[in-house]
């Protein structure tokens, strides 16, 4: 060994990955927490036991919880680190990650602290405080660099993990409020909130998504609670972190989970299942539900039609989640990561994962292909199309409702949500006529 860095869950030591002279790494759970009551694996891959893990299953699981693509690349180079140096990199930002844990340095919650954007950015206005945020991100993704902000997120999209402060400073776990403030953890104090500004490659993509996430908890999914936020000069999409919880003294806590990569031991460049190094399948992707309850595994087939039938192409692998609560068994995570790729013309409109075996469009999918799903998994082709037509059923019933509910949110363009909309329903309703 030549060096190591601890894993931390609070201030309680969950054990620490080593690093051997030839690069490679392991992971051990450290002795205590092995014996404490209610302890959680990292990853269904790597469930407790006192013998250490490889690096075949500790590298993919670490690699899937930092920034990917430009955003890798911009904070490696400020950080003087090589991009392929992932637990260095974990060491300096990894205070606030997916999930529970922390790496490098324990988190102290006598020193965690909130910084309002108002008060950095150094301006009254919150509104112009959000756009230099935004404008901070593209220079610094997660503020690298900043003395006490050490964040990572997933992804290539340009996002922030920030908290919403009640009217008397306390972190609150709800979406913003009129008097709540927004505001950046230091010190490994968790945030609440996580942020995506707009992308000009995708106009509408903030209304798109907060209005599929909306019109999901309308047909009776649990999925991340969004809304927009809105600057000067752009929006943003706020979600509702779902792995933060409010303790019974009322503290603000962390809930560890891991993506379908992490649950399938599969780094970040396989999170689609098409490319040099098969990715996941969709037959492996709902499988993964075998680690869950049987009604979860029935709600994660929901999560996997609902992605369907709105043409979310770009559901891989790191859009779906298990939580793995303390001293309980794994469940399903809310659905997130929505949008519907129907609203841009210049976007691939293939599925990530093929369908009955082949490279699917959403025009392409009949009810065969349903059944050719079904079959995969084990389900009664039957019951698959019939609750593939309850969905789209639910979902024309409630079009109306969220399409006004999104359009009347501060900063929506309406043009946007009735174009979402329109497409949605047009392709959903199709579909239904090729059960």
């Amino acid at each position: 060994m030549t060096a190591s860095v601890p894993v931390w869950f609070d201030g309680l030591a969950v054990g620490q990955v080593d690093v051997a002279a030839d690069g490679s790494l392991s992971f051990r759970y450290a002795d205590r927490w092995l014996k404490t009551a209610g302890a959680f694996p990292l990853s269904v891959t790597m469930p407790l036991r006192a013998e250490p893990y490889p690096s075949a299953d500790i590298s993919p699981w670490l690699a899937n919880l930092l920034p990917e693509e430009d955003q890798l690349k911009v904070l490696t180079r400020s950080l003087g680190l090589d991009q392929g140096d992932v637990l260095a990199v974990l060491a300096e930002i990894g205070g606030d990650t997916a999930g529970a844990l922390s790496f490098g340095a324990a988190t102290d919650r006598a020193l965690w602290d909130y910084a309002p954007l108002t008060r950095f950015y150094d301006t009254a206005d919150p509104r112009l405080a959000l756009e230099r945020h935004f404008e901070d991100l593209g220079r610094r993704p997660f503020l690298v660099g900043e003395e006490g902000v050490r964040q990572s997120l997933a992804g290539g999209q340009k996002k922030s993990a920030l908290a919403v402060l009640d009217e008397t400073g306390a972190p609150v776990l709800r979406l913003p409020q009129d008097g709540d403030v927004l505001a950046i953890p230091l010190n490994g104090a968790p945030s609440t909130l996580i942020v995506k500004p707009d992308n000009p490659n995708l106009p509408g993509i903030t209304e798109n998504e907060v209005w599929c996430l909306r019109m999901a908890q309308a047909v009776g999914i649990d999925a991340a609670q969004a809304t927009i936020l809105h600057s000067p000069k752009r929006t943003a999409i706020a979600v509702l972190r779902y792995d933060r919880r409010v303790g019974r003294s009322g503290q603000l806590l962390r809930l560890h989970q891991e993506d379908f990569a992490q649950a399938n031991g599969l780094p970040p460049g396989r999170k689609y299942e098409r490319g040099t190094l098969p990715g996941l399948d969709l037959k492996t992707l709902l499988k993964t539900g075998r680690h869950v309850s049987a009604s979860d595994a029935l709600a994660l087939l929901d999560q996997v039609i609902f992605n369907i039938l709105v043409a979310n192409t770009d559901a891989h692998a790191k859009n779906y989640s298990l939580i793995l609560p303390v001293g309980a068994a794994p469940r399903l995570a809310p659905l997130y990561d929505v949008s519907t790729v129907l609203s841009w013309p210049h976007v691939v409109k293939a599925y990530a994962q093929s369908i009955d075996g082949k490279k699917r469009n959403p025009d392409m999918v009949a009810g065969r292909h349903w059944e050719a799903i079904a079959r995969d998994v084990g389900y009664r082709p039957t019951d698959v199309k019939n609750r593939a037509q309850q969905i789209v059923d639910a979902l024309v019933a409630n079009r109306e409702k969220i399409t006004a509910e999104v359009s009347a949110l501060p900063g929506a363009t309406n043009g946007y949500v009735a174009q979402t909309a329109e497409a949605i329903e047009t392709n959903a309703r199709r579909m239904a006529g090729r059960l």
